[in-house]
């Protein structure tokens, strides 16, 4: 699965030190260092270092900041959680594969963030928006929410478990300008062809989605670019 370990852990307006000490050790459990708070509801005090057990290093060294856009800075991909995915077609942002699924066609080697929500409400839409993947943990329909520390479990031993496993052997991934520039370019077809304003949009978001969870290669993309570029003029010669 390749450099799967550059991964920056964050989490968004947390609201129990314990979690957030949980998290710290669970990094620690797993091989994870990197650990951004947005706006955290607590203080880091005793309880949080009580919770961390022997992974103070991480706490004493993790970045707080501000807004999410901050904590994504320098990032490559984006992966956020919720326990509440999509029951609709329509609900392109909460279309969620599982841990599992993730790590089977994740072959990454840039830099990558895990989001995690507030414990009382997770993720909003408008976050979720700015992820490349949603990943969801299958539980019970009597109660699907998972405790924050308990999800993070989940995901980081999937993460270490596949660390070693190259599902594909060495790829050069793409990277987020690359990805960004096949959805732009995909944005100006629909921009010619005659949908409705919001079938545009939701075609655009499940163009995205396909891409992210593809985890095209730097000559994939490249090489659909030129393609969408070539239909783009062809379409607007003919017009």
């Amino acid at each position: 699965m390749g450099s799967i370990l550059n991964i920056r852990v964050i989490l968004v307006e947390p609201e129990h030190e314990g979690n957030i000490g949980s998290i710290a050790r669970l990094m620690m459990n797993f091989g994870f260092s990197e650990l951004f708070i947005v706006k955290p509801m607590v203080k880091l005090g005793d309880e949080t270092r009580a919770y961390a057990s022997h992974a103070q290093k991480i706490i004493t060294d993790a970045i707080i900041v501000n807004d999410i856009n901050t904590a994504l800075a320098g990032v490559n991909y984006t992966i956020g959680t919720t326990s509440i995915s999509a029951t609709k077609p329509g609900n392109l942002l909460r279309t969620a594969i599982t841990p599992e699924e993730l790590v089977k066609t994740m072959v990454i080697k840039g830099k990558v963030a895990l989001l995690f929500g507030r414990e009382s409400k997770g993720l909003s839409n408008i976050e979720l928006a700015k992820c490349d993947i949603v990943v969801s943990i299958p539980s019970s329909p009597i109660y699907r929410t998972l405790n924050i520390a308990s999800s993070s479990a989940l995901i980081f031993y999937e993460l270490w478990k596949s660390k070693n496993k190259d599902q594909r052997g060495y790829i050069e991934e793409s990277s987020r300008q690359n990805r960004e520039r096949l959805v732009k370019l995909f944005d100006k077809i629909l921009e010619i062809n005659v949908l409705p304003t919001y079938k545009k949009k939701l075609t655009s978001k499940a163009f995205q989605n396909i891409v992210a969870r593809a985890f095209i290669s730097k000559r994939e993309a490249t090489l659909i670019i030129g393609a969408l570029r070539q239909t783009i003029q062809k379409l607007s010669s003919s017009a």
